[in-house]
């Protein structure tokens, strides 16, 4: 037998040396190891360096039971088996890294000779680790690589990755750190490298890592005694599926566009259909039928999960194409009477709908009875009904084809935006088209411009002469919203002060119903009820209505009055409210009551 010549001497004198150069890269991969003063060596490369030290030759040999039978059984040496080829992290292995991390290399240095040699187990062991929580539908990029790219230094991390799709967003990676000394895992993204995500999309991450509490696991090196492959490969893998539909979500909001896409005139704030009036007058459904299949996209009576389903017309068109795809939309609308386009809103996260997911929609409108209700809303304005029962043959997808957040109607501006250049918008046809920055940033400063005399209004008294004014939608409260907040608040009051003093629907002059009313031991209190999308219009309505209800023709009926809302106050509406009340010095103020939990969440 070749190993004959080999005693302890050598194989303790070779596992001396390996210590000091490290191990080649071809022979990094093995299943066995020997134990040499406590510390694993790879099975053939501390033979093959043994045997040169015994004879002063080059041994080529395989592993087989012979030869780590001699070593084994004549040498008197453990052997410790390891499926995957590699052994664990070896803290002399992580500490000789730490101790080199972020140092220049230089070629022509002794000192520097085997350094390669002495990191590549860790890179190895790494990628073994990755390949490790490798999932379907994932591909592996490898971190092989031990000097930075354009200066030669020692980096301070290895960090293989497993990605989907393309590699330019998110990830999961593996972290053998040895800058800050810790290996972990975690879900990421491109921050600082030369693939960097755009600031916004960065910014977006950030938001993410917050809303979640993103988890990083760190494992010192000084803990890594605690772990072996089975723990550490166990828990990756636990992180990896937890942590899995972030990475799919991210993905697609990573990958969102900003898009423009235009929806049918409506005069009722899209909660329902408004008629004829606008519409299209070009060949087309809204043009032959009267009304468009987005005429509901804002009603917030019709929320599910906290989601508004609804329609877009430049999403049906290529529905296929679309699909599953997440999307910022800027909405416009064409009044076809004026000739004009306005601006609406700007949608965010606006995700196409999968056919079963629209199924699904469409089965729950039907048991709700909201699908009858969309089809009463149509014949009341002397529309065919039935047009929403074709429409839907082909499938649920035809009548539901995207979802967002509904917490987004409450921010729909109360004014419709001009379009003061045709050119902002490429077509006016039902398709979906790039938005520029340029642009959007324009609307944004429009949403916001305050007062102006100087760079607004006209002198001209003749509005006969003037195009019409419809930059101004007809707010529609929802109905349903409102029975619910005025009974569940009039419960709410009465549970806390007792029914006997808590009513709805008092009279007040002419004949006017005031929501809520409690009597309180100096007076009485009123509570108006407003369940429009937009908190600003719930103001605008519900102020002059309590201020009548108290005041009108020359009394004071109540001794406060309370405008009472589902809407959370945005900073800027509360600021609005504070200035509001210490301006018309009255005794008022504003309650967000929630619908679910059924109580009171703030009161200004």
């Amino acid at each position: 037998m070749k190993l004959k010549a080999l005693n302890r001497s050598h194989i303790e004198r070779a596992a001396a040396i390996i210590n000091v150069q490290g191990i080649p890269k071809n022979y990094v991969w093995s299943q066995y190891y020997v134990v040499v003063m406590g510390k694993e060596y790879p099975f053939r490369h501390l033979v093959k360096t043994a045997f040169e030290l015994a004879n002063g030759e080059q041994l080529q040999f395989q592993s087989n039971e012979s030869y780590r039978g001699y070593v084994e059984n004549e040498l008197g040496f453990e052997f410790r088996y390891y499926e995957g080829g590699y052994n664990f992290f070896t803290k002399e292995e992580l500490e000789f890294y730490s101790s080199i991390v972020n140092t220049d290399y230089r070629k022509s240095n002794p000192a520097h000779q085997y350094y390669g040699q002495k990191l590549y187990p860790i890179i190895a062991k790494a990628k073994y680790w990755a390949e490790q929580i490798l999932i379907e539908g994932f591909r592996l990029r490898q971190d092989g690589n031990w000097l930075n790219g354009h200066v030669a230094r020692i980096k301070p991390y290895f960090w293989p990755r497993i990605y989907s799709g393309e590699d330019n967003d998110v990830f999961f990676n593996i972290d053998v750190n040895g800058s800050d000394e810790f290996i972990g895992y975690k879900l990421d993204g491109y921050f600082e490298t030369t693939k960097a995500l755009p600031n916004y999309k960065i910014k977006l991450l950030e938001e993410y890592k917050t809303l979640i509490n993103w988890e990083w696991p760190k494992i010192s090196f000084d803990q890594l005694e605690e772990y072996n492959w089975e723990r550490l490969i166990s828990e990756s893998r636990e992180y990896v599926k937890k942590y899995l539909p972030h990475h799919n979500h991210l993905k697609k909001l990573l990958s969102k566009e900003s898009k423009i896409a235009r929806i049918t005139w409506n005069t009722s704030g899209w909660v329902k259909p408004s008629g004829l009036t606008g519409k299209s007058t070009n060949t087309s459904f809204e043009n032959e039928h009267g009304f468009g299949h987005e005429e509901w996209l804002f009603d917030g009576d019709k929320v599910i999960d906290g989601y508004k389903y609804g329609f877009l017309e430049p999403i049906h068109k290529f529905r296929s194409k679309y699909e599953a795809q997440i999307y910022d939309l800027m909405l416009f609308t064409r009044d076809a009477e004026s000739n004009k386009c306005f601006w609406v809103v700007n949608l965010k996260d606006v995700e196409v709908l999968l056919p079963e997911e629209s199924e699904k929609i469409l089965a729950h409108y039907k048991k709700e009875g909201w699908y009858d209700e969309m089809k009463a809303d149509l014949y009341n304005l002397n529309l065919d009904s039935n047009q929403l029962d074709t429409w839907i043959k082909e499938g649920a997808e035809q009548l539901f084809n995207v979802k967002f957040k509904a917490s987004q109607l409450n921010e729909i501006p109360a004014e419709l935006i001009p379009v003061l250049n045709d050119n902002e918008i490429p077509s006016n046809r039902y398709t979906l088209m790039d938005l520029t920055a340029r642009i959007q940033e324009k609307i944004e400063v429009g949403v916001k411009t305050g007062f102006s005399f100087e760079g607004s209004g006209s002198e001209e008294a003749d509005l006969g002469t003037k195009s019409k004014r419809t930059g101004r939608k007809r707010e529609i409260e929802l109905e349903l919203k409102h029975n619910i907040l005025q009974t569940k608040f009039l419960k709410y009051l009465q549970m806390k002060y007792g029914k006997a003093i808590v009513k709805r629907e008092c009279t007040a002059y002419g004949a006017s119903r005031i929501d809520v009313t409690r009597k309180t031991d100096t007076g009485y209190i009123f509570y108006e009820i407003k369940t429009y999308n937009s908190l600003r219009t719930s103001i605008r309505e519900g102020i002059g209505q309590l201020l009548e209800y108290s005041l009108y023709p020359n009394v004071n009926e109540a001794e406060c009055i309370v405008l009472v809302s589902h809407v959370a106050p945005s900073d800027e509406v509360r600021n609005y409210l504070n200035h509001l009340k210490n301006f018309i010095k009255l005794p008022f103020s504003y309650i967000h009551f929630d619908i679910e939990e059924e109580e009171i969440i703030l009161e200004i």
